[in-house]
Formats: C-alpha cells, sequence, structure tokens
C-alpha cells in the first residue's frame, strides 16, 4: 500500500515538474503573441512612441515626420519644408502665415447728407502687400458683421511683420475717402489707419490681442470731433492669428 501512495506522490512530484518546464519553454512564445496580436498598441523599436503613432517603427530614433518628406524630425534640418532652417524658424513644424480677420465695423458719423448709410471698403497691407475688402453697404451708427479676412504666407524667419488696415467710404462722385479708424493718434493728415508691427510667435495659433478674441480701434477716441468737412470716425474690429498653410 504504501509503494502505491509513494508511486503516485512520485508521479505528482513528476507532473507538477513536466508543468513547470512547459510553462517555462512557452513563456517566451506566450509573451510574443500577447503583444503582437493583444496589445495593438506596441512598440517594436522601443523608443517610447506606439507604433501607431510612429512614423519610424523601426527606428528608435525618430518618430515623427513634419513635413512628410521621408526624413525624422530629428535629422532634418528644415522640418516644415518651407526653405527656413529650424535653427532661423519661429514657426519650425509649420509653414507659417499670418490671418488677418475685420470682424464688424461701424460708422460713427454721418457722411452723407441724408444718407443713412455709406458704401464702404477697406484695406488689408501685409508685409507691403495689399487685399482690398469687397465693398459693403453700411448703416450709420450700428455694429455691420463683416467676417471678412485674408491669409498670406510669410518668411518665416521674421519675426515681425507689419500690417496696416485702413477704411475708405465713397462719397457722392464714388470717390474714396479715408475713415478715421485710429483712435490713439489725433493727427488729421496720418493718424487715421491702424498699423500694427505684428510679432509672429512661435506657435500656430498666436494672435493680437492675445488669447485669440478681437482688438477695437475706434477712430473718436483721439478728440478729434467730427463736424461737416472734418475726418469722420468708424470703430474696426479685428485681430491678427498665425496659422498654418499649405
Amino acid at each position: 500500500m504504501r509503494d502505491i501512495k509513494s508511486g503516485r506522490n512520485l508521479m505528482i512530484i513528476f507532473m507538477l515538474i513536466l508543468i513547470i518546464v512547459i510553462v517555462i519553454i512557452s513563456a517566451p512564445f506566450v509573451y510574443k503573441n500577447y503583444r503582437e496580436v493583444l496589445n495593438p498598441t506596441h512598440d517594436r523599436d522601443g523608443d517610447g512612441v506606439p507604433d501607431d503613432q510612429d512614423a519610424f517603427p523601426d527606428d528608435p530614433t525618430e518618430w515623427r515626420d513634419s513635413d512628410g518628406d521621408g526624413v525624422g524630425d530629428n535629422a532634418d534640418s528644415d522640418d516644415d519644408n518651407d526653405g527656413v532652417l529650424d535653427v532661423q524658424d519661429y514657426i519650425p513644424y509649420d509653414n507659417a502665415g499670418i490671418m488677418v480677420e475685420i470682424s464688424k465695423i461701424r460708422i460713427k458719423d454721418y457722411l452723407l447728407v441724408g444718407r443713412q448709410n455709406a458704401k464702404v471698403v477697406a484695406k488689408i497691407y501685409i508685409d507691403g502687400n495689399m487685399y482690398v475688402m469687397p465693398e459693403v453697404e453700411v448703416p450709420i451708427d450700428k455694429d455691420y458683421d463683416v467676417s471678412w479676412n485674408v491669409t498670406q504666407d510669410v518668411n518665416d524667419g521674421v519675426g515681425y511683420h507689419t500690417i496696416k488696415i485702413e477704411l475708405y467710404y465713397k462719397d457722392l462722385l464714388n470717390r474714396e475717402k479715408m475713415l478715421d479708424i485710429n483712435g490713439e493718434d489725433d493727427n488729421k493728415e496720418t493718424g487715421k489707419n491702424l498699423t500694427i508691427s505684428y510679432y509672429l510667435g512661435n506657435r500656430v495659433g498666436s494672435s493680437y490681442p492675445e488669447g485669440g478674441g478681437y482688438k477695437i480701434e475706434d477712430g473718436s477716441d483721439d478728440g478729434n470731433d467730427s463736424v461737416i468737412f472734418d475726418e469722420k470716425d468708424a470703430r474696426v474690429y479685428f485681430r491678427i492669428v498665425t496659422v498654418a498653410v499649405s
């Protein structure tokens, strides 16, 4: 009877040893299949970036290719392929542009005798290049939604860019007369338009004013009250934003 029990004990021990050996031998196979089949975000080059997010899943030194030129950002000296080297580029991962948007305008003074509205155009200059807003007919002393914008590709290697905004109305002979939208300069000859030295920033989304809201400039703030033969005042709502352009 003891021999039978001893035989059973030896058999159990043998089976346990066999199971342990099988587990040890099969463990690498199980682990490999778990990573490749059950774990969809495995990282085969071990760079800390999951393969489904890694532009170079077999290269531990690269994981991103911002401009899609086949050269990883770490090795690429011009990550956005805009012709400006990263060390000189204010926006190294995107080809930058400047968007100027006019949201609303408001005419503060009567412009033509007996008329409750006026034909108005805006001119925007970005680094000297002019863009003209289509003519609109605006009621006097009421905010008028314009929602017009223009975007220009700019040199990413230059930090500051000059933006100028001018607002005009058409007189009875359809001639353009400048409206005063500069509330900080009371010069009746040169203090009517807005000139902003805009800093490009170091990321897409940088803006003037900061925070992405709209800047309000009102020509009547300069103290030059409008009379028949004096300057005519207007208000403009605008913003300037650094954007990515293709």
